[in-house]
């Protein structure tokens, strides 16, 4: 039966994706066909058999298209008065609240709101809870897609949640704020808040976030560095609540209750009533929602004396979960926890038949990485070898020791606060020891291995191989053999794919209001990144730093390196010192592999005092200044430096200028040059033309003039400027100008990063943003 199931699951599967892809989407009608053959040939399924298969794909398809049917919006955009009720728990970050709300209308809205002053942040700390209805004013905004290469479509993703608006607030009247009712929901949500309100009140800075998020499944008050650690090694599973958690408290209440007289029957109910309520406490995100149904279906079926195995009730809670909630298949939370889930349940016999613990514990980690390997390269691009091995450490430490510690501790520390104390600073103490361990071997070169964004074949031929793998585990040494070699060639291949790449890319990254362009070189002949983007920060007071700050490299620039299978930039080129260009170089080397820096000529000075030299030093990455004259050759490639030539007072004027041949066009990269360098430049090169121009500084209205524009005579031009930016670039005049003279225009703020992709003799333009 729960063969069947499981195989049933995967047919729902492909009915919920057929929603969203269409039937007639070929790569997926290929994969459906594949299955089908399998049931046919391997599994031996009748005719009859496979019928019912098409059928449960037709009914989940249904179930899907119904769900995206219902998923429309009530409002037109122009509304600007609204009743919100906050249903989520309202996130007060800094100077910012966050959140998910509801409107009069039913429907849900993310809440975004600016905080003036430190006494109305304690004000909404104190007053804010679920259930609160309070008018608001404000205007409402469309999410926005994803403005790079492969990076997050949030706009997607709260649609696929219901939700098609945010709520920009203006103002929220408190005063006339009105309780929503005093549900048993409400209730339960506001006990988690209070909950989670008194760990980091009582529990010390270290620990707290990792106990909230042990406790209640809430990560977002761990430290940002700390967090990012247990990303990379693979460890971050043991933060969020699992059946690991749900087991632990089942058993925990199942035992007091027995042994305090209470019957099997009885204690199967208390259980039975017990883990909605801690579904809700815990968040309810897919792999609590996931643990605590398939526990509640096995004290139901316990209870009327029946028995269900592992991987019926896993099959039967996924085609559940899927067809009351389809888009929660997009989930990656959902997606992990049932593939590591699954695989923990069918690998069973395998890891039990080793006496050793050390070595089941062992064999599991392995099974459980390969199970999330897939889904890893899809959604992060990289993996960590390292956290195979610390998993078989760190899963005992967190299951045995931390998670009950925690919560004796807090129970204890809520009766008896005097002797909860050293509870509480005992397991700070143990949080802070594992916390180091985790930094330090997220410096260590097998921690995390970006291995790029596979391409849909690499990814159908390695989900085969490693389902393959499961099947013949048991079966065949020698077809295990034959499954591993081709995972192994499969991920050696992924790895080393750029090398095989014959494209030219020339990348303007959407950074916002800033610059940043990434070149590579056919057959992994040079990465090369022409600055890094950044912010312009000013003074804040402390009681408005938020917890986590944005940076463009760790936030975009990064991510976009390791989906493109970059290991390494082989030249990092700051224009000039301006923060816009490179106010995230020192994030970019303190966190990527980079070879060479190189600076304009005549600004060593500006950069002398800078984290970024500092962070470079320690790394021993070699820093190069360049001056006009100056060239390279690479990939085939001539580079040659037209600027700076000499001290200049204008820090934009001092820029890098390059000039270059790439994909069978020539390129004229600018940084923040503005008019008097593009005179100095046209004397000193009369006959300097190129196709592809990058504007200067951003188009504002002291660059691209019309001289410089007549003498270039370039087909498409470049600007790379923020969204709704405070400075009005590009400037209407500069745009005028580049149209007049019949110049195709790519701008960041309208059509996100902007790519040019050459092979052979043919090259296109391509924009993120449709």
């Amino acid at each position: 039966m729960a063969r069947h199931l499981i195989l049933l699951a995967v047919s729902a599967t492909f009915g919920v994706t057929a929603t969203a892809h269409s039937l007639l989407n070929v790569r997926l009608l290929i994969i459906i066909l594949i299955f089908l053959c399998f049931l046919y040939f391997s599994v031996g399924l009748s005719l009859k058999a496979l019928s019912f298969h098409l059928v449960i794909m037709g009914i989940f398809l249904g179930a899907a298209s119904f769900s995206d049917h219902r998923n429309k919006t009530a409002y037109h955009g122009t509304e600007s008065q609204f009743i919100i009720t906050f249903t989520d728990q309202p996130n007060i970050d800094g100077n910012s609240l966050k959140g998910f709300v509801g409107s009069e209308k039913g429907e849900r809205l993310v809440l975004r709101y600016k905080i003036t002053t430190e006494l109305e942040q304690e004000k909404l700390s104190q007053f804010l809870r679920i259930g609160l209805s309070c008018p608001a004013e404000g205007t409402l905004q469309i999410p926005e897609k994803n403005r790079n290469e492969n990076s997050f479509d949030y706009q997607r993703y709260l649609f696929r949640q219901g939700i098609h608006w945010i709520f920009k607030a203006d103002s929220i009247s408190l005063q006339e704020c009105k309780e929503g009712g005093n549900s048993i929901l409400v209730s339960i949500r506001n006990l988690r808040l209070k909950g989670i309100a008194y760990i980091r009140e009582h529990f010390p800075e270290e620990s707290s976030g990792f106990v909230t998020a042990l406790i209640f499944g809430d990560q977002k008050y761990i430290d940002e560095e700390d967090l990012t650690n247990y990303q990379r090694l693979g460890l971050v599973h043991l933060l969020a609540i699992s059946g690991l958690h749900v087991s632990f408290l089942t058993g925990m209440l199942f035992y007091i209750g027995i042994r305090a007289g209470i019957t099997r029957e009885r204690m199967m109910m208390a259980i039975l009533l017990f883990l909605p309520v801690y579904m809700l406490l815990s968040g309810a995100s897919p792999s609590v929602v996931r643990s605590c149904s398939m526990a509640m279906l096995f004290f139901l079926l316990l209870l009327f004396k029946k028995r269900i195995s592992a991987g019926a009730a896993i099959g039967s809670t996924y085609m559940a979960l899927l067809f009351f909630r389809p888009n929660m298949l997009y989930d990656i939370g959902f997606q992990l926890s049932f593939a590591v889930t699954f695989s923990i349940i069918m690998s069973s016999s395998i890891f039990l038949q080793y006496p050793k613990k050390s070595m089941q514990l062992f064999i599991l980690s392995f099974i459980c990485q390969l199970a999330a390997l897939p889904i890893l390269l899809f959604h992060f691009f990289e993996v960590s070898l390292l956290g195979v091995f610390l998993n078989v450490l760190y899963v005992p430490l967190y299951s045995i020791i931390l998670l009950p510690f925690s919560l004796i501790s807090l129970l204890i520390h809520l009766l008896l606060p005097s002797f909860g104390q050293p509870l509480i600073s005992l397991l700070n103490f143990t949080f802070v020891i594992c916390n180091k361990a985790a930094d330090a071997a997220s410096e260590l070169p097998l921690a995390s291995i970006p291995f790029g964004k596979p391409p849909f074949l690499m990814m159908l031929l390695l989900v085969i191989s490693l389902i393959g793998l499961c099947l013949t585990w048991e079966v065949s040494f020698e077809k295990i053999k034959i499954w591993c070699g081709m995972i192994i060639v499969l991920l050696l291949l992924q790895y080393n794919l750029q090398r095989f790449s014959p494209f030219v890319e020339v990348q303007i990254i959407d950074v916002g209001q800033g610059d940043s362009i990434l070149i590579i070189l056919p057959f992994n002949r040079g990465n090369y990144l022409i600055d890094t983007g950044g912010q312009i920060t000013f003074p804040i007071e402390k009681w408005a730093i938020k917890r986590k700050k944005f940076n463009t490299a760790d936030d975009i620039i990064i991510p976009l390196l390791k989906s493109k299978g970059i290991h390494q930039l082989d030249k990092l080129i700051l224009t000039h010192p301006d923060a816009d260009h490179m106010g995230s170089a020192k994030e970019l080397i303190d966190n990527f592999k980079v070879a060479e820096i190189i600076i304009g000529g005549w600004s060593e000075e500006q950069y002398r005092d800078m984290d970024l030299v500092t962070v470079a030093r320690q790394k021993k990455v070699k820093m190069t200044v360049l001056k006009r004259g100056d060239q390279w050759v690479a990939g085939g490639a001539r580079f040659a430096v037209l600027s700076p030539f000499e001290q200049e007072e204008n820090k934009n004027d001092s820029s890098i200028v390059l000039f270059t041949e790439l994909g069978g066009v020539s390129w004229l990269f600018t940084g923040d040059m503005g008019e008097e360098g593009e005179r100095e430049l046209l004397r000193t090169f009369p006959q300097l033309q190129a196709d592809i121009l990058k504007v200067g500084h951003h188009g504002s209205k002291t660059s691209s003039s019309a001289p410089f524009l007549e003498q270039l005579q370039p087909k498409a031009a470049l600007i790379s400027v923020g969204k709704d930016n405070r400075y009005g670039h590009p400037h209407g005049d500069v745009i005028g100008n580049l149209e007049g003279n019949g110049i195709k225009v790519f701008r960041t703020d309208e059509d996100g990063s902007i790519i040019y992709k050459y092979y052979k003799s043919s090259g296109t333009f391509r924009k993120t943003l449709p």
